[in-house]
């Protein structure tokens, strides 16, 4: 008798630790830093806020819009975000911009994983004056590439 309760309770413990691995986690870490309802719902204003923002900001500040951009990006990354990319695109081509905002701008561009996107920061990479962020460029198209190699062995 003895065996038969061991033998269920370790049964029921099986079962119980298999259908919760199967349920979706809610730690906290999700819950705090996770899009919430708000941001849910009024994405696309944000986008369009951020858009303008990025165009009409002073250069300095235009580093904090991009930071901004990258993080929407990040919370939701089925979202296409395209109306981002001719801003971002202008921001990296333009020489006299602020040199981080520039960088940030390609780092953006890349995480939209758009061909567009990846036009301009193949354009940019074979710029000369600004050897840092060519470098930066030549390195986004190579992680592009190694991608592109993995996800076609599948």
């Amino acid at each position: 008798m003895k065996r038969v309760i061991i033998s269920l309770t370790l049964a029921s413990a099986i079962v119980c630790i298999t259908l919760q691995a199967q349920v979706p986690s809610t730690t906290r870490l999700e819950k705090q830093h996770g899009p919430t309802r708000f941001e849910k719902s009024h994405l696309e204003q944000m986008e369009a806020q951020l858009v303008c923002d990025l165009d009409s900001i002073s250069t300095g500040n235009q580093t904090v819009v991009i930071q901004d951009i990258r993080y929407l990006e990040q919370l939701f990354p089925s979202h296409p975000f395209a109306s981002f990319i001719e801003p971002l695109g202008r921001t990296l081509k333009n020489t006299s911009a602020d040199p981080v905002a520039r960088k940030l701008a390609a780092l953006a561009l890349d995480e939209l994983h758009s061909n567009a996107g990846d036009a301009i920061i193949n354009e940019v990479s074979d710029t000369p004056e600004d050897k840092d962020l060519a470098t930066l460029c030549k390195a986004l198209q190579i992680g592009d590439r190694t991608w592109e190699k993995l996800g076609s062995k599948k």
